[in-house]
């Protein structure tokens, strides 16, 4: 009995985990997935210190839903896993990271016919942009 209610637990806290963080957003398949990938492939962080960040998307609030486009403020984590860590670099520092933090940008995305979205901007410093 003890065995059947935590595999009953673990599939209510799964469900849960692929529960979209805005209910209003769900309809946008691929939406994070889309933001996380742009993010990763033209940002850097730390005044071009941090050249290769990935993103954990905390918080996403809507500015502008239109038919044509949608803009989010998207508040994150991210990290440069590609820099070293802060005692290889930076070994009397102590603690800390520094291509790692909390931050927000806005993204700008085109909304498409088969109900998924195209990044097509991302406000903040960006690689190959001023």
């Amino acid at each position: 009995m003890r065995r059947l209610s935590f595999l009953a637990l673990l599939a209510v806290l799964g469900a849960a985990a692929c529960a979209p963080r805005n209910p209003e957003l769900s309809a946008y398949r691929g939406l994070e997935f889309a933001i996380e990938s742009f993010y990763e492939t033209h940002a850097w962080e730390r005044n071009a210190t941090c050249l290769r960040p990935e993103m954990s998307i905390a918080r996403i609030e809507t500015l502008e839903d239109t038919p044509e486009k949608l803009v989010l403020k998207v508040r994150y984590f991210w990290e440069d896993r590609a820099f070293g860590r802060d005692d290889e670099m930076f070994p009397k520092r102590g603690g800390g990271s520094w291509c790692s933090g909390f931050d927000e940008r806005i993204f700008t995305l085109a909304k498409r016919p088969d109900g998924g979205v195209t990044v097509t901007a991302m406000t903040g410093p960006q690689r190959g942009r001023s």
